[in-house]
């Protein structure tokens, strides 16, 4: 920080300096955190458990111990341990409910819980440093100044990297022990440090005295903040004129292609996100921009005012595709992201609107209504007041029930796979709709689902979609002329190549291992500009009455469509035993050079 901050810096140093008591804290909270790991991992009981138990604890000791580590100071409100029980008993309250979505155990599908955890780490990264501002160096909580907000979320950032940092480079020390000892014949290490027992607690132990370290060593992370904002001012200004230049060249694009590419409104909710986080680390809690020339300033100024427009324009596109295919948690998250970068942007455009260039007025005010706003996001998103599972699951039964979605286009898999107990209760209802009960297909297709509680990739297909895809299969050529699939051959793996517009396709009937029953090959051919066009042959066998692929081969060709198929049906195919035949011993497949 530059100006009036120094002064500021110096009181956060001060306030935070650790003492021995304060370092055998975070060191014990570290132990404890590494031993739980190792005792849910430890002790198979946990596997039998409700899944509501093990979100509740997996979430406990994972975010709790870092909470502390990262906030402990000597001089604490007397009300710090009563807000870290209750952020805990929060949590426990949001992970039980969470775990219950995924009851009962024998029934419903979650999978790693990839959307939870990322939510409640921003959650608990919020909350650590608004504890930090509110609760360090004072007798009693108050509430927290802009400027120990800004200092203290980007301390616990910093912090938390380098943190990480210090431990990976410790395990790459202790991977370089173990093979050197590896080299001259000693075991020993290489079993010591695979075992669990000395995983958990060590890793954890380093973690909590990488973290003594850093926040022991604040001129270190003040100096690397100063790097990255250096950083930051030096390509803001190259983010700031992309911003405008592209916005100007959309009146004559238009905005079609933007949606064709399919990831078009990500992009833009990218763009706007960078701005506005380059521009935060620029500012700090100076005067905005003081570090540029004035027509960079308004340069700086005029991407913040458009700003806006990209949000717009993204909400738009994601819009177009909820009304398209409705709500699902990737879009409900999307939609999320999206209005809040819509909210920042716009309160950013609007103050510089009214107040010129003393704007910074207002941007601690928005700053900190941002933070409160994504804690609460993360929170209530978690809770049954917003449960986006049951969102999704209503909306896409409700497109079935109203024609929206036709029958054979309806992803029963992503119900079952992506929206744990609220899927699998949508199921439920979907099962016993008229449309469906009408098609026999189907209800077996559901029956099967509804049996599998690890909803098995192979029912990945709507049935009604397989049959099409297994007719498509059909009604590619067959060389020679008088021959046809069998009935009975259902396998369609490669069958969406086929439906591809530069795709063209055909089936070869020959009988490759002369046993007198065919084998059929599937010739996939795609052209290429560069007049080198790709070749796919794929071949299947009946295995033990079932057709089955047996093998794959690829390669690049000069020749065309057309002139392969005339030789095809030609019939100048013919099979050569390899000259290196299979190797075995007695019954036991030794080599095959042919693999």
């Amino acid at each position: 920080m530059q100006g009036s901050s120094g002064e500021q810096t110096t009181n956060f140093s001060d306030a935070d300096s650790l003492g021995a008591p304060e370092k055998h804290l975070i060191l014990a909270a570290a132990l404890i955190q590494g031993l739980a790991l190792y005792a849910l991992k430890f002790f198979t009981a946990v596997d039998t458990w409700s899944p509501v138990w093990p979100y509740l604890s997996y979430t406990l000791v994972i975010a709790i111990p870092p909470l502390v580590i990262v906030t402990v100071a000597p001089r604490l409100a007397r009300g710090y341990w009563w807000l870290v029980t209750g952020y805990a008993v929060l949590l426990a309250a949001l992970a039980a409910y969470r775990g219950y979505q995924c009851t009962p155990a024998t029934k419903v599908y979650c999978g790693d819980p990839h959307e939870f955890v990322p939510t409640i780490a921003i959650a608990t990264f919020i909350v650590a440093f608004l504890l930090r501002a509110c609760a360090t160096g004072m007798a009693r909580l108050r509430k927290p100044e802009y400027s120990a907000l800004f200092h203290y979320s980007w301390d616990n950032a910093l912090t938390a990297g380098l943190t990480l940092v210090f431990t990976g480079i410790f395990w790459l020390i202790l991977f370089l022990w173990q093979a050197l000892f590896k080299l001259v014949g000693v075991a020993f290490f290489q079993e010591l440090f695979a075992q669990d027992w000395f995983f958990y607690p060590v890793t954890w132990l380093v973690a909590g005295s990488g973290a003594i370290l850093f926040r022991s060593q604040q001129s270190f992370v003040l100096t690397l903040k100063r790097l990255l904002r250096t950083m930051l001012v030096a390509l803001l200004p190259l983010l700031a004129v992309l911003t405008i230049v592209f916005l100007a060249t959309l009146p004559f694009t238009g905005l079609q292609p933007i949606w064709d590419t399919g990831r078009g409104s990500a992009l833009l909710l990218w763009l706007v996100a960078l701005l506005l986080f380059f521009t935060n680390g620029v500012i700090q809690d100076d005067f905005p921009f003081a570090r540029y020339p004035r027509w960079i300033n308004r340069v700086l100024l005029l991407a913040l005012v458009v700003a806006p427009f990209y949000t717009a324009f993204a909400l738009y596109g994601l819009w177009l595709r909820i009304a398209q295919y409705g709500w699902t948690p990737e879009r409900l998250w999307g939609f999320v992201v999206a209005l809040t970068l819509a909210l920042l942007a716009l309160s950013y455009s609007l103050s510089i609107l009214r107040r010129g260039e003393r704007w910074s007025e207002w941007l601690r005010r928005i700053n900190t209504g941002l933070a409160l706003w994504v804690l609460a996001v993360c929170l209530v998103t978690q809770s049954p007041l917003v449960n986006f599972w049951r969102i999704s699951a209503d909306s896409q039964l409700a497109r079935l029930q109203d024609g929206r979605t036709e029958l054979a286009d309806f992803d029963f898999f992503f119900l079952r796979r992506e929206l744990g107990r609220p899927g699998f209760e949508a199921l439920q209802a979907a099962k016993a709709l008229p449309s469906i009960q009408r098609n026999a297909d189907v209800v077996e297709h559901l029956d099967a689902l509804l049996a599998q509680p690890d909803a098995i990739w192979e029912l990945r297909k709507n049935p009604l979609q397989a049959k099409a895809e297994i007719q498509k299969l059909r009604e590619i050529e067959v060389i020679p002329a008088n021959s046809s699939l069998p009935t009975d051959f259902h396998n369609r793996r490669f069958s969406e190549n086929c439906q591809l517009p530069e795709r063209q396709c055909l089936w070869l009937e020959q009988d490759l291992d002369n046993d007198g029953s065919s084998e059929f090959l599937l010739f996939s051919f795609r052209s290429r500009r560069d007049q080198q066009n790709f070749l796919q042959i794929v071949a299947f066998a009946r295995v033990d009455g079932h057709w089955r692929q047996i093998g794959v081969n690829s390669r690049d060709t000069d020749e065309s469509f057309e002139a392969l198929r005339l030789r095809l049906s030609a019939g100048e195919m013919e099979t050569r035993a390899p000259r290196w035949p299979a190797l075995y011993l007695g019954e036991e497949l030794l080599l095959d050079p042919t693999r």
